[in-house]
């Protein structure tokens, strides 16, 4: 484990400029994107945004919530920011969709940056010494896992569906049906989680593999033999 560390510190500090790149860039793409397939579902530009006093709000509830095991989930839930299409047809108006940001999702999405900017920096290197196939499993488990992740992690509303952000309204927005979706809801924890498993799982073995090839990025050298005529007669 020690030399996993030793070696995920190594390759991150050679490429520090693409790490960092991936680690701001993927929030943004993701959130952006959540935005740009709401827009293009819909037909409609967001119309208005409200920014909610994010700080201020989590000390009322902590004031408010006796209970630490009560507060932490109510935190979790907390907006920061809203942005979607107000349909004024009816009276006052009604939200037909939002996406938010919500602090407690926006860490874990930093997060799954971070495994991804790791994984892919590992990835490089071990490219230059390792066939494709050898790479494939790792590889495949960071985009899976990193797949799972962005799913369960999604904070889009849609008035068909319910009022709060949840993942299930990309399910619908996928076509799968809505009492379908609202049944998985509870699985986003587990899809989370099991996501985060398989990134951890690929960047272990990528940093171990790296690591038993030597600080260099070689293979460990193979026994040399000697030419026939320099063999001893006993050797031949």
């Amino acid at each position: 484990m020690r030399a996993a560390l030793a070696t995920l510190k190594d390759r991150v500090v050679r490429r520090p400029r693409l790490w960092l790149a991936i680690v701001l860039g993927f929030p943004v793409a993701y959130y952006l994107t959540m935005l740009g397939a709401l827009v293009l579902k819909f037909g409609n530009l967001p119309n208005y945004v409200v920014v909610y006093n994010w700080p201020a709000n989590v000390a009322g509830i902590v004031r408010a919530t006796p209970a630490f095991s009560d507060m932490l989930p109510i935190i979790a839930d907390e907006w920061l920011l809203e942005v979607g299409y107000m349909n004024y047809d009816f009276g006052n108006g009604i939200s037909e969709w939002s996406l938010s940001l919500i602090p407690a999702k926006m860490l874990v999405i930093l997060f799954l940056a971070a495994l991804i900017a790791t994984n892919v920096v590992l990835l490089l290197a071990s490219a230059r010494r390792c066939a494709r196939r050898e790479l494939g499993s790792p590889g495949v488990a960071t985009g899976l896992g990193a797949a799972m992740v962005s799913l369960a992690s999604i904070t889009m509303s849609w008035v068909v569906c319910c009022a709060a952000p949840s993942w299930i309204v990309g399910l619908a927005m996928l076509g799968v049906g809505l009492s379908t979706a609202a049944w998985l809801e509870g699985a986003g924890p587990w899809l989370n989680g099991f996501g985060f498993l398989l990134l951890l799982a690929a960047t272990l073995r990528l940093a171990d593999g790296q690591g038993e090839a030597g600080p260099q990025g070689g293979s460990p050298s193979a026994p040399r033999t000697l030419p026939a005529h320099r063999m001893r007669p006993e050797q031949t």
